[in-house]
């Protein structure tokens, strides 16, 4: 997969920051209770450590099926965080390249030192037409039936709002993560990251299972959907007028670039 050429991590708002600052901030800006809702132990970040291999899960992205399918074809993984649903690759790498120590022979060699793992994870991730991905968490967030009212206001905005307000909080305030801040392109996983197409995502998922050792994967089943013909896109894109340009600037990455790497687009097997 081709390298962006952004170094470093990218901020919501598509400016590089660290990764330490990102961090940080995930915890002290209230993104992931924002973004993520209530958090539910299904829908936590899965990683396998037997295949070395992490499932991120950006909202709306078919996250919900993927995990059960994970759970399928690599029954040995385990979350990483359970109070978030949808943990950023730059986080979840932090639980995952920590330095261990060796086992076996290799202790007799190394002394007391550790360690680290000898490579990033696989990451696999989706990403979605993000105005559809938008309409989409605006419905369920609107008809979700929370076990507690949130109070975080961009969730309030679709529950209670018309969607051009909701729509601005997302792409003009900056409450919807880019999908190269999610996945932290151009990052120190960003050679190991696997993005699938949502259009194409049955196809993606094939080609990427091959590289850890799945030939034959079985099916992706549907779960968390939305009724099939039942949305209707024209109607959101005239409610949200001018508002357009502004997902096109905000999710600039996933229409400049996003679609040429990712795997399954045009039925491409791998982004070279």
């Amino acid at each position: 997969m081709a390298r962006h050429r952004t170094t470093g991590t990218v901020a919501p708002t598509g400016r590089p920051m660290e990764a330490t600052a990102t961090a940080g901030r995930i915890r002290s800006s209230g993104l992931a209770a924002s973004f993520g809702g209530r958090a539910r132990r299904r829908d936590a970040v899965y990683y396998s450590p037997s295949a070395h291999v992490g499932f991120a899960h950006y909202t709306k992205t078919a996250g919900t099926s993927l995990q059960h399918w994970f759970r399928r074809v690599l029954p040995d993984g385990e979350l990483l965080e359970r109070e978030n649903p949808h943990l950023p690759v730059v986080v979840a790498l932090d639980r995952v390249m920590v330095e261990r120590p060796p086992s076996g022979w290799r202790r007799l060699f190394a002394g007391r030192r550790h360690a680290a793992a000898p490579r990033p994870p696989l990451i696999v991730g989706v990403i979605r037409d993000p105005f559809e991905m938008l309409v989409s968490l605006y419905e369920y967030w609107r008809r979700h039936a929370f076990p507690v009212e949130p109070e975080a206001p961009f969730i309030l905005a679709a529950r209670h709002g018309p969607f051009p307000e909701f729509l601005r909080m997302a792409v003009v305030d900056g409450q919807a993560p880019t999908y190269e801040w999610f996945f932290d392109v151009g990052g120190r996983a960003w050679s190991r990251t696997r993005l699938l197409d949502f259009a194409t995502i049955d196809v993606g998922l094939r080609l990427v299972a091959r590289e850890f050792g799945i030939d034959d994967p079985p099916p992706l089943e549907r779960r968390n959907a939305a009724t099939a013909g039942r949305r209707d896109l024209d109607a959101y894109r005239l409610a949200a007028g001018d508002l357009l340009a502004e997902v096109q600037r905000h999710f600039r990455w996933y229409y400049d670039e996003g679609l040429a790497v990712a795997v399954g687009a045009g039925r491409a097997t791998r982004a070279a």
